[in-house]
């Protein structure tokens, strides 16, 4: 619906809706209502279900939301979780001192949603599993979508696959977005010192259909990807815990879970349609609803990756401390945003050293050039 008033009808009849169901969430004009159902639509870019998989998964909602709630207290062995046990309330905006997402996007009117949703869990993922908040790792949506989902397009249409994109991300890897800036005419180009500025998913894992490996994951290595059925009423989402008041659907969506709540039924999403629409950007949806657990779809359409491998320059940051082993020869140094990291050996490393001693005591920030997790150059900036 394009105009005002017919924004203002939709809204009203949602409210109707929402009212007779307690009101689980809050029906506001979003940046998403102005727009009309041709704009909207374009949003969206994961091709709609069909009607045989949405009824081979009638009883899915009470299945996803007992197997939800059922995963309170199970033991979490990931070295990078927390503690030893799923909470009933997580939240990866809100733990171990930081937040571990990455600011709210906008994929503007193409259907790149699926880029955006795995970006999102590879940002997250580096930051949670170095516990370095501050990393605030930038990847290029540009590079994912247009330069290798584009030539696999489905029916020649915008839109892509999850599965498919994270292997782009083992395999090719996702660039800086400062490699090539996203916009969503698909304009620009990749720049060719790109492979110095690049990352690469490492174990991606299959969650698909399964609540308590979702809430595993988020918990031990970050963000998951998922994807999920968008109702007519969705665009019009300003809070609360999201589900569906009209059976009229427009399509498929992506979007990465950050977390979840046991005492509100639900999980914590991060959106890419920006921060006039939703909770700032991010929304609460139940357990079971959408079928966010598991899209009609055969393939595999809920995932995330055990861990990300930098091969990258990284921005100017300060040196807070050093330390070199007389034993062995080895040095690590303290960085701003990324922590400990283990320098480079040999005489390159030692050179590295005596900069980032120089800049250490002079104040002076420095730009790191990481390769997985180790050190190898710096340069300094004056």
């Amino acid at each position: 619906m394009s105009t005002h008033h017919s924004c203002e009808e939709e809204i009203a009849a949602i409210r109707e809706s929402l009212a007779a169901l307690g009101d689980p969430w809050q029906a506001e004009e979003t940046r998403l209502s102005r727009l009309g159902a041709g704009s909207r639509a374009v949003r969206l870019g994961v091709p709609a279900p069909s009607a045989a998989e949405v009824e081979a998964r009638a009883e899915l909602p009470g299945l996803m939301t007992e197997a939800a709630l059922g995963a309170v207290g199970q033991r979490c062995t990931s070295p990078h979780a927390p503690s030893g046990e799923l909470p009933r309330v997580f939240d990866l905006r809100r733990t171990c001192g930081g937040d571990y997402t990455t600011p709210v996007k906008d994929q503007g009117e193409r259907g790149t949603c699926t880029a955006f949703g795995v970006v999102a869990v590879l940002e997250g993922t580096a930051a949670y599993t170095r516990r370095a908040a501050e990393l605030n790792l930038d990847l290029s949506e540009a590079h994912l979508f247009f330069g290798q989902a584009t030539p696999r397009q489905i029916d020649g249409q915008d839109g892509a696959w999850p599965d498919d994109l994270l292997g782009d991300c083992v395999s090719t890897g996702v660039a800086l977005e400062e490699c090539w800036p996203y916009v969503d005419t698909g304009a620009g180009a990749l720049r060719p010192d790109w492979p110095q500025r690049v990352v690469h998913a490492e174990k991606t894992v299959d969650l698909t259909r399964d609540p308590a490996g979702i809430k595993h994951h988020i918990f031990g290595y970050g963000p998951v990807t998922a994807c999920m059925v968008v109702y007519e009423d969705f665009f019009h989402y300003a809070g609360g815990v999201y589900r569906h008041t009209t059976e009229e659907t427009r399509g498929g969506h992506c979007v990465a879970l950050i977390g979840w709540d046991d005492d509100q039924g639900c999980w914590i999403a991060k959106n890419s349609w920006g921060t006039g629409w939703g909770e700032g950007g991010f929304f609460r949806i139940a357990y079971g609803e959408a079928f966010i657990e598991d899209y009609p779809e055969p393939r595999p359409t809920t995932l995330g990756c055990t861990g990300v491998a930098l091969r990258t320059w990284l921005p100017p940051q300060r040196a807070l401390g050093l330390f070199a082993s007389g034993k062995d020869g080895r040095a690590w140094a303290l960085l701003e945003d990324l922590g400990w990291l283990r320098l480079a050996e040999g005489t390159s490393g030692a050179h590295q050293l005596a900069l980032l001693a120089d800049a250490r005591a002079s104040g002076h920030p420095v730009s790191p050039f990481v390769v997985h997790d180790e050190l190898q150059m710096v340069q300094t900036t004056y």
